[in-house]
């Protein structure tokens, strides 16, 4: 039985009729159902495709030319791609609405079966990484198209003194379907399905932290109690999938050998502990001139005595409680980008004609926000919860950020467009400050300079 989202979780009453006429994706550029044609054609091509790779090449690579290890690293990018088309399609899907029984267990079922067909390529990063630097470099220097695929190679290599056995790489990558992917549709399952009573009202979670930021204190206190409320009934499950998560990876770190708890991470950003240590300290040395007197001043701008949680994110007074259109947002972002390179901002305007983008606070929709790249011959897709705060316009402008730099590095194709978290964070936060500058630069009063850096 399909489950149908209650009306009760809708948030017209935050104002959501005021924003305009709020878009929603269109998967279609990926597949055009659940049940098309072309993605059972593409789940039986890629059955077939991993075993074939795998019986091709498994053992083998060390022993392959210049030329047949391109064709192999071209195999393995299609096999890639395919996957990932299916997995965009049906994750986005769920990502709409998660509380949907039907549309959770078509992401189960596909993250089961893509598993199980890519168990047997588990073999490939394990045999390159076992190849001699030497004999590598050789390859490169014989064939430009092969040097070109070089930082792949060298992103595997870096987990080269933490690999296992083949055989343990392979049940990890077996059961990982049971294991933390599990634990995490767990949770966003239940974020998204809680219920908050405010008032004579029942929300979701976007439309009750959205009253954090009201003008009013006795609102945000109201909306901080009931956060608290309903995450305190939902405390023993948060904490079973928290530490149910680090020990899974404290487990496969020991194993695999890691230093410290942060290694894994650090491998995946391509940066070294130094650095991110540096900034960690450089952060924490500018507290008391930065974070402390800053939360000092709002206390004493917001007249009270003592700050309490539920006023960390509280408007200024003179702030305006207006609320920001779609329309006005578009054109918003689209101006800002526009202003830096028009190029930038023709990359950003099919997300709003095309259907990239979905907006709305809807029942069951997972919180939060994000842009997801799809695979290099779509285009990425955009998530947002609108409410029109300014701080929404702000994440408009920093997951575009995200959808601009992703168009860009596609004609890279799927393997090379794939970017560190690191990289792909300066992209995004590069558009939110286009856009802010902008908002300042065109601000009519001193007091909204104030209010918007003070939001900042």
């Amino acid at each position: 039985m399909k489950f149908t989202p209650r009306p009760a979780f809708d948030i017209n009453a935050t104002g959501a009729d005021e924003l305009g006429d709020l878009p929603e994706w269109n998967l279609s550029d990926l597949y055009e159902s659940p049940d098309a044609a072309e993605l059972k054609r593409d789940m039986d091509w890629l059955e077939e495709a991993c075993a074939s790779f795998a019986a091709d090449y498994d053992g083998k690579l060390a022993t392959l030319d210049a030329a047949g290890m391109l064709g192999c690293v071209l195999r393995y990018e299609k096999i890639d791609m395919i996957a990932g088309r299916i997995m965009s399609f049906i994750g986005l899907r769920y990502y709409q609405i998660t509380t949907d029984a039907e549309r959770a267990k078509a992401l189960s079922d596909a993250q089961d079966k893509i598993t199980t067909f890519t168990t047997p390529l588990v073999f490939f990063s394990l045999e390159l990484n076992r190849i001699d630097d030497g004999a590598l470099d050789g390859l490169f220097a014989e064939n430009a198209d092969l040097a070109r695929y070089k930082p792949i190679f060298d992103r595997m290599r870096t987990m080269r003194p933490y690999q296992l056995s083949d055989e343990l790489e392979k049940f990890l990558h077996d059961q990982s379907t049971v294991g933390s992917a599990a634990w995490n549709r767990l949770f966003d399952e239940t974020i998204a399905g809680l219920e908050f009573q405010i008032g004579d009202e029942t929300r979701g979670l976007e439309a009750t932290l959205n009253d954090l930021t009201d003008q009013n204190r006795d609102t945000r206190e109201a909306a901080a109690r009931e956060v608290a409320r309903v995450f305190g009934e939902n405390v023993k499950l948060f904490a079973r999938v928290h530490n149910t998560l680090a020990k899974e990876k404290e487990i496969e770190d020991r194993w695999r050998g890691m230093p410290t708890p942060q290694t894994g991470r650090h491998l995946s950003n391509h940066v070294e502990p130094e650095v991110v240590q540096a900034l960690r300290d450089a952060v924490v040395d500018a507290y008391p001139k930065l974070s402390h007197r800053y939360y000092e001043l709002k206390r004493k701008w917001l007249g009270l005595e003592r700050m309490e949680v539920w006023d960390r994110n509280a408007p200024l007074p003179m702030e305006s409680d207006r609320l920001v259109g779609w329309d006005e947002a578009r054109e918003t972002v689209l101006s800002a980008y526009g202003e830096f390179d028009p190029e930038m901002a023709t990359l950003a305007e099919p997300f709003f004609d095309k259907g990239w983008i979905d907006a709305a606070v809807k029942p069951g929709k997972a919180p939060g926000a994000f842009a997801h790249p799809t695979v290099a011959d779509v285009h990425p897709y955009v998530m947002l919860n609108y409410l029109g705060k300014p701080r929404d316009v702000m994440t408009l402008a920093h997951e575009l950020g995200h959808g601009v730099h992703q168009r860009l590095a596609a004609g890279q194709g799927e393997l090379l467009s794939s970017t560190p978290l690191t990289l792909a964070e300066t992209a995004s936060v590069f558009g939110e400050m286009l856009t802010f500058r902008r908002l300042l630069k065109n601000a009519p009063t001193q007091a909204e300079r104030k209010v918007m850096l003070a939001g900042k």
